[in-house]
């Protein structure tokens, strides 16, 4: 049986944030989702939040050429050697600084320590609820549609 999960996360990949703020951001949420479907985590370091068979591609943030797999895995590979602390690589394509973060994930992916996973989303949050959520937590935020 497929799952459906929408992941929301910070552009940052060390943010976190205390359990009153997630009961607040839950509080928007709920407005919106049943409650019994938002769930928060926070992990003692930053892990890669794909987005499961929605998988396509990666691109190059500067200059938009796709990473070939191999690539792309073996910087995954080599920043998961220090735990995620350092995204940064010189992509092989146009020799600009970057991140593993800022790729051009198709579909959008990303590096967190803190999740909001919302189960079965019928659709992503509305402009003012995501306007409010960064708000509150005080980080821009990213959508990923993981399908499992």
């Amino acid at each position: 049986m497929s799952h459906t999960l929408l992941k929301i996360i910070s552009i940052d990949p060390g943010f976190v944030t205390n359990m009153e703020t997630q009961e607040k951001a839950k509080a928007i949420l709920a407005k919106h989702y049943r409650p019994s479907t938002i769930e928060f985590q926070t992990t003692d370091s930053i892990e890669f939040i794909d987005q499961g068979a929605n998988f396509e591609s990666v691109a190059c943030n500067s200059c938009g050429r796709d990473l070939e797999m191999d690539e792309w895995q073996a910087l995954v590979d080599n920043a998961f050697e220090k735990q995620f602390e350092d995204l940064t690589f010189i992509t092989s394509c146009c020799h600009s600084k970057s991140s593993l973060n800022d790729l051009k994930y198709n579909m959008p992916a990303g590096f967190a320590k803190f999740t909001v996973s919302i189960s079965e989303a019928p659709e992503e949050p509305t402009e003012n609820e995501l306007s409010q959520l960064e708000g509150l937590l005080g980080t821009k935020l990213r959508m990923i549609w993981c399908h499992y």
